[in-house]
């Protein structure tokens, strides 16, 4: 009887490992695949245009209205869901910590996309460097984007 039961967790604690080693080979693996910037005008209460990673970068010289909503585009490729997968948007000024955002990733529907806003409030005077990062998957992804705010006389 000892030699069944013992038989029996053996197969079972196999099915189970088995199974556990399918699912993380077939997890979804999610990529940063683009940070849009787009500065709204406070004074005009209007959006810009959103500024591209290629091209010229714009300084920002004493426009304290200005704010920054940035979108962080999640594309993933096929596989099952891993509720410990997230993005992690961190923002700085300078060397100060402007605003963190850490979303969890839900399932991507069929388009493969998902989008992720973070509002920077106007009124910034250093470098504003911005970050997004998965983490809690194998592959690393991480996309960064600065823009010089300057204040002054």
């Amino acid at each position: 009887m000892k030699l069944i039961l013992f038989a029996f967790l053996i197969l079972t604690f196999g099915a189970t490992f088995a199974t556990a080693q399918k699912s993380v080979a077939n997890v979804q693996e999610y990529k940063i695949t683009n940070l849009k910037v787009v500065p709204f005008d406070s004074y005009r209460g209007e959006f810009q245009d959103e500024i591209k990673a290629s091209g010229e970068q714009p300084t920002f010289f004493n426009d304290f209205s200005i704010s920054l909503m940035v979108v962080v585009e999640i594309t993933a490729g096929k596989g099952e869901y891993n509720a410990k997968q997230s993005v992690q948007i961190t923002a700085t000024e300078g060397k100060k910590v402007k605003k963190t955002k850490t979303e969890p990733m839900p399932p991507v529907d069929e388009n493969g996309k998902y989008y992720i806003p973070l509002w920077l409030d106007a009124g910034m005077c250093d470098t504003v460097k911005i970050t997004a990062k998965m983490i809690g998957q194998k592959a690393a992804s991480t996309m960064t984007r600065s823009f010089l705010f300057q204040c002054g006389e």
